[in-house]
Protein backbone atom coordinates (compact mmCIF):
# COMPACT_ATOMS: atom_id res chain seq x y z
CA UNK A 1 0.00 0.00 0.00
CA UNK A 2 1.41 3.63 -0.26
CA UNK A 3 -0.03 6.47 1.33
CA UNK A 4 0.43 10.03 0.04
CA UNK A 5 0.48 13.29 1.68
CA UNK A 6 -1.07 16.00 0.58
CA UNK A 7 0.33 19.44 1.97
CA UNK A 8 -0.05 23.11 1.00
CA UNK A 9 3.58 23.98 -0.45
CA UNK A 10 7.21 23.33 0.99
CA UNK A 11 7.91 26.27 3.77
CA UNK A 12 9.27 24.83 6.66
CA UNK A 13 6.95 24.78 9.91
CA UNK A 14 6.04 22.22 12.43
CA UNK A 15 3.20 21.01 10.36
CA UNK A 16 5.10 19.89 8.04
CA UNK A 17 8.01 18.55 9.88
CA UNK A 18 5.55 16.43 11.45
CA UNK A 19 4.03 15.16 8.20
CA UNK A 20 7.72 13.97 7.42
CA UNK A 21 8.25 12.00 11.14
CA UNK A 22 4.97 10.67 10.14
CA UNK A 23 5.46 9.82 6.80
CA UNK A 24 9.26 8.07 7.12
CA UNK A 25 8.08 6.63 10.49
CA UNK A 26 5.32 4.49 9.03
CA UNK A 27 7.31 4.03 5.51
CA UNK A 28 10.11 2.15 8.14
CA UNK A 29 6.96 -0.26 8.74
CA UNK A 30 6.36 -1.18 5.06
CA UNK A 31 4.16 1.50 4.33
CA UNK A 32 5.03 3.31 0.90
CA UNK A 33 4.77 7.17 1.59
CA UNK A 34 5.23 10.86 -0.85
CA UNK A 35 4.62 13.80 -0.10
CA UNK A 36 3.00 16.02 -2.68
CA UNK A 37 2.42 19.92 -2.08
CA UNK A 38 0.07 22.15 -3.79
CA UNK A 39 1.87 25.70 -4.08
CA UNK A 40 5.03 27.19 -3.12
CA UNK A 41 8.40 25.89 -3.13
CA UNK A 42 9.98 25.52 -0.02
CA UNK A 43 13.12 24.45 1.77
CA UNK A 44 10.48 21.54 3.38
CA UNK A 45 11.16 19.57 0.21
CA UNK A 46 15.03 19.06 0.79
CA UNK A 47 14.14 17.47 4.20
CA UNK A 48 12.32 15.33 3.12
CA UNK A 49 14.39 14.03 0.19
CA UNK A 50 16.91 13.75 3.22
CA UNK A 51 14.39 11.58 4.97
CA UNK A 52 14.52 9.27 1.72
CA UNK A 53 10.61 10.88 0.76
CA UNK A 54 9.56 11.02 -2.65
CA UNK A 55 8.21 14.70 -2.61
CA UNK A 56 6.55 16.62 -5.16
CA UNK A 57 5.20 20.03 -5.83
CA UNK A 58 2.34 21.34 -7.98
CA UNK A 59 2.76 24.69 -8.29
CA UNK A 60 -0.90 25.28 -8.81
CA UNK A 61 -2.45 27.28 -5.88
CA UNK A 62 -6.01 26.77 -4.84
CA UNK A 63 -8.64 24.75 -6.15
CA UNK A 64 -8.88 24.33 -10.02
CA UNK A 65 -8.58 22.32 -12.99
CA UNK A 66 -4.52 21.90 -13.15
CA UNK A 67 -4.28 21.17 -9.55
CA UNK A 68 -6.55 18.16 -9.67
CA UNK A 69 -5.19 16.54 -12.48
CA UNK A 70 -1.96 16.87 -11.30
CA UNK A 71 -3.01 15.25 -8.10
CA UNK A 72 -3.95 12.62 -9.85
CA UNK A 73 -1.69 12.35 -11.96
CA UNK A 74 0.72 11.97 -9.21
CA UNK A 75 -1.27 9.10 -7.06
CA UNK A 76 -1.49 7.15 -10.51
CA UNK A 77 2.16 7.14 -10.60
CA UNK A 78 2.67 6.10 -7.25
CA UNK A 79 -0.43 3.11 -7.13
CA UNK A 80 -1.64 5.29 -4.12
CA UNK A 81 -4.30 3.86 -2.03
CA UNK A 82 -4.38 6.76 0.50
CA UNK A 83 -4.85 10.43 0.16
CA UNK A 84 -3.83 11.81 3.20
CA UNK A 85 -4.62 15.98 3.39
CA UNK A 86 -3.39 17.85 5.91
CA UNK A 87 -5.56 20.88 6.74
CA UNK A 88 -8.44 22.50 5.14
CA UNK A 89 -7.54 23.67 1.62
CA UNK A 90 -5.78 20.20 1.37
CA UNK A 91 -8.36 18.58 1.95
CA UNK A 92 -11.61 19.72 -0.13
CA UNK A 93 -8.66 19.48 -2.89
CA UNK A 94 -8.66 16.03 -1.88
CA UNK A 95 -12.26 15.26 -2.08
CA UNK A 96 -12.42 16.58 -5.48
CA UNK A 97 -9.94 14.42 -6.27
CA UNK A 98 -11.47 11.51 -5.91
CA UNK A 99 -14.53 12.04 -8.08
CA UNK A 100 -11.85 11.69 -10.72
CA UNK A 101 -10.39 8.44 -9.37
CA UNK A 102 -13.07 7.06 -7.01
CA UNK A 103 -11.00 3.97 -5.97
CA UNK A 104 -8.62 6.27 -3.53
CA UNK A 105 -9.62 5.83 0.34
CA UNK A 106 -9.40 10.06 1.32
CA UNK A 107 -8.79 10.71 4.83
CA UNK A 108 -7.77 14.32 6.66
CA UNK A 109 -5.61 16.04 9.86
CA UNK A 110 -6.61 18.80 11.04
CA UNK A 111 -4.14 20.34 12.93
CA UNK A 112 -5.19 23.57 14.18
CA UNK A 113 -8.49 24.86 15.97
CA UNK A 114 -9.84 26.64 13.15
CA UNK A 115 -14.03 26.33 11.88
CA UNK A 116 -14.30 26.94 7.92
CA UNK A 117 -17.04 29.94 7.14
CA UNK A 118 -19.48 30.77 4.34
CA UNK A 119 -19.03 28.87 1.03
CA UNK A 120 -15.64 26.65 2.86
CA UNK A 121 -18.12 25.68 5.67
CA UNK A 122 -20.16 24.53 3.15
CA UNK A 123 -17.79 23.02 0.64
CA UNK A 124 -16.43 21.25 3.68
CA UNK A 125 -19.94 19.90 5.19
CA UNK A 126 -20.52 18.35 1.83
CA UNK A 127 -16.55 17.04 1.49
CA UNK A 128 -16.86 15.39 5.26
CA UNK A 129 -19.60 12.85 3.31
CA UNK A 130 -16.97 11.62 0.97
CA UNK A 131 -14.31 10.78 3.38
CA UNK A 132 -13.27 8.06 5.11
CA UNK A 133 -11.84 10.50 8.40
CA UNK A 134 -11.43 13.27 9.95
CA UNK A 135 -8.95 13.25 12.24
CA UNK A 136 -8.53 15.90 15.05
CA UNK A 137 -4.79 16.14 16.62
CA UNK A 138 -7.07 17.00 19.62
CA UNK A 139 -10.22 17.37 22.07
CA UNK A 140 -10.98 21.10 21.46
CA UNK A 141 -10.43 20.30 17.72
CA UNK A 142 -12.63 17.36 17.48
CA UNK A 143 -15.44 19.55 18.81
CA UNK A 144 -14.93 22.23 16.06
CA UNK A 145 -15.02 19.61 13.72
CA UNK A 146 -18.44 18.27 14.92
CA UNK A 147 -20.04 21.47 14.88
CA UNK A 148 -20.15 21.51 11.13
CA UNK A 149 -19.36 18.23 10.01
CA UNK A 150 -22.52 15.81 9.05
CA UNK A 151 -23.90 13.41 11.76
CA UNK A 152 -22.12 10.06 11.13
CA UNK A 153 -18.68 11.39 10.35
CA UNK A 154 -15.92 9.77 11.45
CA UNK A 155 -13.96 11.76 13.69
CA UNK A 156 -10.79 10.07 16.01
CA UNK A 157 -8.75 12.08 18.02
CA UNK A 158 -4.79 11.29 17.02
CA UNK A 159 -3.17 13.59 19.17
CA UNK A 160 0.03 15.05 18.12
CA UNK A 161 3.32 13.70 19.19
CA UNK A 162 7.07 14.27 19.21
CA UNK A 163 10.52 12.69 19.59
CA UNK A 164 11.44 12.56 22.86
CA UNK A 165 14.73 13.28 23.25
CA UNK A 166 16.54 14.35 26.76
CA UNK A 167 18.07 17.84 27.09
CA UNK A 168 21.86 17.53 28.49
CA UNK A 169 24.43 19.65 29.79
CA UNK A 170 26.45 19.19 26.54
CA UNK A 171 23.17 20.14 24.12
CA UNK A 172 22.27 22.87 26.46
CA UNK A 173 25.50 24.45 25.57
CA UNK A 174 25.62 24.05 21.98
CA UNK A 175 22.45 25.68 22.05
CA UNK A 176 23.28 28.75 24.13
CA UNK A 177 26.66 29.06 22.10
CA UNK A 178 25.07 28.65 18.24
CA UNK A 179 22.20 31.02 19.56
CA UNK A 180 25.01 33.76 21.10
CA UNK A 181 23.42 33.67 24.10
CA UNK A 182 25.29 36.15 26.68
CA UNK A 183 27.04 34.01 29.56
CA UNK A 184 24.76 34.21 32.67
CA UNK A 185 21.62 35.87 30.62
CA UNK A 186 18.06 33.90 30.91
CA UNK A 187 17.04 32.73 27.36
CA UNK A 188 13.13 33.38 26.02
CA UNK A 189 12.69 32.34 23.39
CA UNK A 190 9.60 30.98 20.48
CA UNK A 191 10.10 28.68 17.92
CA UNK A 192 7.62 29.13 15.01
CA UNK A 193 6.28 30.80 11.67
CA UNK A 194 6.03 34.51 12.29
CA UNK A 195 2.50 35.33 11.27
CA UNK A 196 -0.45 36.89 13.18
CA UNK A 197 -2.13 33.28 14.88
CA UNK A 198 0.88 32.44 16.47
CA UNK A 199 0.98 35.95 18.28
CA UNK A 200 4.96 36.73 18.02
CA UNK A 201 4.11 40.81 18.24
CA UNK A 202 1.79 40.36 21.55
CA UNK A 203 4.76 38.08 22.99
CA UNK A 204 7.23 40.96 21.39
CA UNK A 205 5.39 43.71 23.12
CA UNK A 206 5.01 42.18 26.45
CA UNK A 207 8.89 41.11 26.67
CA UNK A 208 9.62 44.98 26.00
CA UNK A 209 7.26 46.42 28.42
CA UNK A 210 9.17 43.88 31.30
CA UNK A 211 12.80 43.96 29.66
CA UNK A 212 13.27 47.17 27.81
CA UNK A 213 17.00 48.19 28.41
CA UNK A 214 18.25 45.34 30.73
CA UNK A 215 21.20 42.74 29.44
CA UNK A 216 20.40 40.10 31.59
CA UNK A 217 17.26 39.13 29.78
CA UNK A 218 16.96 38.34 25.57
CA UNK A 219 14.38 37.50 23.66
CA UNK A 220 14.98 35.03 20.69
CA UNK A 221 12.26 34.54 17.64
CA UNK A 222 13.70 31.68 15.85
CA UNK A 223 11.67 31.58 12.57
CA UNK A 224 10.13 33.50 9.97
CA UNK A 225 7.39 34.86 8.22
CA UNK A 226 4.85 37.54 6.79
CA UNK A 227 5.25 39.66 10.63
CA UNK A 228 8.92 39.88 10.74
CA UNK A 229 9.68 43.34 8.84
CA UNK A 230 7.00 44.68 11.17
CA UNK A 231 8.82 42.99 14.24
CA UNK A 232 11.98 43.84 13.69
CA UNK A 233 10.84 47.77 13.15
CA UNK A 234 9.29 47.54 16.56
CA UNK A 235 12.42 45.90 18.10
CA UNK A 236 14.80 48.55 16.68
CA UNK A 237 16.89 49.66 19.60
CA UNK A 238 15.99 46.85 21.61
CA UNK A 239 19.48 44.95 21.99
CA UNK A 240 18.13 42.29 24.11
CA UNK A 241 15.78 41.11 21.21
CA UNK A 242 17.07 38.49 18.65
CA UNK A 243 15.81 37.45 15.34
CA UNK A 244 17.47 34.31 14.18
CA UNK A 245 15.85 33.46 11.03
CA UNK A 246 14.62 30.09 9.56
CA UNK A 247 16.65 26.94 10.87
CA UNK A 248 16.15 24.02 9.91
CA UNK A 249 15.86 21.22 12.73
CA UNK A 250 15.46 24.58 15.34
CA UNK A 251 14.02 21.97 17.82
CA UNK A 252 17.59 20.97 18.73
CA UNK A 253 17.84 25.21 19.82
CA UNK A 254 15.66 24.44 22.75
CA UNK A 255 17.52 23.45 25.54
CA UNK A 256 19.53 26.71 25.14
CA UNK A 257 16.51 28.37 26.42
CA UNK A 258 14.95 29.61 29.94
CA UNK A 259 11.95 29.99 29.19
CA UNK A 260 9.79 28.90 26.33
CA UNK A 261 6.77 31.61 25.11
CA UNK A 262 4.41 31.32 22.71
CA UNK A 263 1.38 33.75 22.26
CA UNK A 264 -0.67 32.13 19.86
CA UNK A 265 -4.64 33.57 19.63
CA UNK A 266 -5.47 29.80 18.20
CA UNK A 267 -4.13 26.43 18.42
CA UNK A 268 -4.56 22.85 17.70
CA UNK A 269 -1.69 20.87 19.77
CA UNK A 270 1.08 22.46 19.40
CA UNK A 271 3.99 20.69 18.67
CA UNK A 272 6.61 23.55 18.88
CA UNK A 273 5.07 23.70 22.86
CA UNK A 274 5.69 19.85 23.47
CA UNK A 275 9.48 20.07 22.45
CA UNK A 276 9.64 22.79 24.50
CA UNK A 277 8.42 20.24 27.03
CA UNK A 278 10.28 17.28 26.33
CA UNK A 279 13.38 19.92 26.54
CA UNK A 280 12.70 20.59 30.01
CA UNK A 281 11.20 24.37 29.85
CA UNK A 282 8.23 26.05 31.58
CA UNK A 283 6.29 27.77 29.19
CA UNK A 284 4.18 31.15 29.16
CA UNK A 285 1.13 30.88 26.85
CA UNK A 286 -2.18 31.72 26.35
CA UNK A 287 -4.68 30.23 28.30
CA UNK A 288 -6.73 28.39 25.21
CA UNK A 289 -8.58 24.79 25.92
CA UNK A 290 -6.21 23.26 23.48
CA UNK A 291 -3.10 24.18 25.26
CA UNK A 292 -4.85 23.34 28.73
CA UNK A 293 -4.63 19.98 26.55
CA UNK A 294 -1.13 19.45 27.38
CA UNK A 295 -0.18 22.05 30.26
CA UNK A 296 -1.49 22.68 33.36
CA UNK A 297 -1.44 26.16 34.93
CA UNK A 298 1.56 26.58 37.68
CA UNK A 299 2.24 23.20 37.63
CA UNK A 300 3.83 23.05 33.72
CA UNK A 301 3.48 26.34 32.69
CA UNK A 302 1.71 30.12 33.28
CA UNK A 303 -0.98 30.44 31.55
CA UNK A 304 -2.58 33.87 31.11
CA UNK A 305 -5.71 34.70 29.21
CA UNK A 306 -6.14 35.96 25.94
CA UNK A 307 -4.93 39.83 25.23
CA UNK A 308 -3.55 40.08 28.79
CA UNK A 309 -0.80 41.95 27.65
CA UNK A 310 0.04 42.84 31.48
CA UNK A 311 0.07 39.44 32.51
CA UNK A 312 2.27 38.07 29.16
CA UNK A 313 4.38 40.48 30.63
CA UNK A 314 3.90 39.41 34.39
CA UNK A 315 4.26 35.95 33.45
CA UNK A 316 7.87 36.44 32.02
CA UNK A 317 8.92 38.73 34.57
CA UNK A 318 7.87 36.16 37.23
CA UNK A 319 9.83 33.27 35.13
CA UNK A 320 12.91 34.88 34.50
CA UNK A 321 13.52 36.33 38.05
CA UNK A 322 12.81 32.87 39.71
CA UNK A 323 15.20 30.09 38.97
CA UNK A 324 13.50 27.63 41.37
CA UNK A 325 10.24 27.90 39.53
CA UNK A 326 11.41 27.65 36.41
CA UNK A 327 13.32 24.30 37.36
CA UNK A 328 9.90 23.28 39.35
CA UNK A 329 7.92 23.76 35.85
CA UNK A 330 10.57 22.60 33.75
CA UNK A 331 10.43 19.45 35.63
CA UNK A 332 7.16 18.52 35.70
CA UNK A 333 6.74 18.82 31.96
CA UNK A 334 9.37 17.49 31.08
CA UNK A 335 7.70 14.16 32.92
CA UNK A 336 4.20 15.09 31.17
CA UNK A 337 6.03 15.06 28.06
CA UNK A 338 6.50 11.15 27.94
CA UNK A 339 2.39 11.41 27.35
CA UNK A 340 3.16 13.10 24.04
CA UNK A 341 5.76 10.68 22.38
CA UNK A 342 5.35 10.19 18.42
CA UNK A 343 5.34 6.70 18.36
CA UNK A 344 1.62 6.32 19.84
CA UNK A 345 0.48 8.99 17.05
CA UNK A 346 2.50 6.88 14.52
CA UNK A 347 0.56 3.26 15.66
CA UNK A 348 -2.27 4.96 15.38
CA UNK A 349 -2.18 6.77 11.49
CA UNK A 350 -0.71 3.25 10.54
CA UNK A 351 -3.85 1.29 12.01
CA UNK A 352 -5.91 3.96 9.92
CA UNK A 353 -3.85 3.71 6.72
CA UNK A 354 -3.86 -0.36 7.04
CA UNK A 355 -7.79 -0.31 7.86
CA UNK A 356 -8.42 2.01 4.84
CA UNK A 357 -6.37 0.30 2.38
CA UNK A 358 -8.01 -3.18 2.96
CA UNK A 359 -11.57 -1.19 1.73
CA UNK A 360 -10.10 0.07 -1.38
Amino acid sequence: MHVTHLIYGLALGGLEQMVIQLASRTRARGIGASLLALGPDGPIGEVARKNGLDVELLPADGMSVPALMGIRRALEKREATVLHAHDLGPWLNAVAVRALRPKTRVMATFHEQRTPQGRKRQAATVAARFSDALVACGDKVRQDILGWAPGGARVPVIANGVPLEEATAASRASARTELRIPEGAVAIGYVGGLREIKGPDRLLQAFIDRFAGRDDVHLYLIGEGPMEEDLRRAAQGHDNVHFTGLIIGAARLLPGLDVYAQASLSEGRSLSMLEAMSAGLPTVAHDLLPVREIHEHENTALLVPLGDRAGLGSALQRLAADARLRARLGAVARERARRHSIEPMVDAYEALYRELAARA
